[in-house]
């Protein structure tokens, strides 16, 4: 929408090109009310559309200005403000040169200092193995942020001293300027550069933060984390984010987590997965074996009849859940191997089994 030189006026303003000098006045007070940057606060072309819409209607509603638009369009426009067409390409550069750079309809505060800032949210990582997800585990993190000042409290003020009404803008916190071109007379305000807005000055800085209110400072936090995190889970520690400004309440530092892989392991929520491998002639009598969790070792029951990819399980042996509660379970997934070399026992026993396997079937 920035940069579309052939956006219709009429089109801006929802109006035909035969609307009436009222419909005109009712549509442009219809849209502004929607598009006003203090009521259309989170949309971030909003203060756009309200310069674009008013600029529509400020050449619309003027019968001569209206009258070289539809003849000439833009073109016209810009030629009537003495402005070359060439290095202007769309409705944004011809209203710029006629409101000025400075047009913003965003509403300020005017006399008194600024109100109170939170501080920043701040954030962090911490990885963690599987068994600290069982068990759950503190630990430390440095971090490095801009604290609220001790000495001052955040105000930036040295302690018995106060504020003084900027002089430059008489402690409004904008200079107004006037500018004259063909639409009329309008005035333009901006943020007094001396104080920043504020329409109030520090008369003596505090001397540990030079005036800024907050000072940087590293430490050293004990996170917890909790059993059962997952990768993504994110830990709040109040307070210990930015401080504020002017006296605002300080922020907080979230702590993002990372669980570390385990190759023994793959992970599901609460479950886990892995493999073992059972010798063919126990996955074929049955058997059982201690299979390693990430706590220790596990007796298992292999039963009788298991077949290769089968998948048992090793009830409570998973993970506990983020809030509490019992444990998840393990799945294990049985590899059957068979053993490449044989010795002169073995062969005559597996021999021995085949033929009695090929008796039973010709029965």
């Amino acid at each position: 929408m920035h940069n579309d030189i052939d956006r219709d006026l009429y089109e801006i303003l929802g109006v035909p090109r035969e609307a009436s000098p009222d419909q005109i006045k009712t549509a442009y007070r219809a849209r502004a009310r929607e598009c006003h940057p203090d009521v259309a606060h989170d949309d971030p072309d909003g203060e756009y559309k309200f310069k674009e819409l008013t600029f529509a209607y400020e050449v619309l509603s003027d019968a001569d200005k209206r009258r070289t638009y539809d003849n000439m369009g833009l073109d016209g426009l810009r030629r009537g403000a003495g402005v070359e067409y060439e290095g202007f390409g769309s409705i944004s550069d011809l209203f710029d040169v006629f409101f000025g750079d400075g047009f913003n309809t965003t509403r300020r505060q005017r006399g008194g200092r600024q109100g109170r800032v939170r501080g920043r949210d701040m954030e962090t990582v911490v990885a963690v193995s599987l068994q600290e997800v069982l068990s759950g585990v503190d630990r430390d993190v440095e971090v490095t942020r801009m604290a609220t000042c001790d000495k001052c409290a955040g105000t930036g003020m040295k302690p018995g001293t106060g504020m003084t009404t900027c002089v430059s803008c008489q402690g409004a916190g904008e200079v107004r300027t006037t500018q004259r071109n063909m639409f009329g007379t309008f005035i333009r305000s901006h943020p007094c550069q001396d104080c920043g807005g504020a329409g109030q000055m520090i008369t003596e800085p505090c001397e540990d933060c030079r005036g800024d209110g907050r000072v940087r400072v590293t430490e050293n936090l004990q996170v917890t984390v909790p059993p059962g995190v997952e990768r993504g889970d994110r830990l709040r520690l109040r307070g210990k984010g930015e401080g504020g400004l002017r006296g605002g309440p300080t922020g907080d530092l979230y702590v993002l987590v990372d669980v570390r892989g385990d190759s023994g392991f793959e992970r599901d929520g609460t479950r886990l997965y892995s493999r073992f491998d059972v010798g063919m002639i126990d996955a074929a009598l049955g058997t059982e074996v201690e299979i390693p969790t990430v706590d220790g070792e596990f007796t298992l029951k292999v039963p009788a009849g298991t077949q290769p990819g089968d998948i048992l399980k090793a009830k409570g042996q998973g993970l506990p859940p983020r809030h509490g509660g019992k444990r998840g379970d393990l799945y294990v997934r049985v590899d059957v191997t068979v053993p490449k070399k044989l010795s002169g026992e073995q062969r005559k026993l597996l021999e021995s089994a085949r033929d009695a396997g090929k008796a039973k079937a010709r029965k």
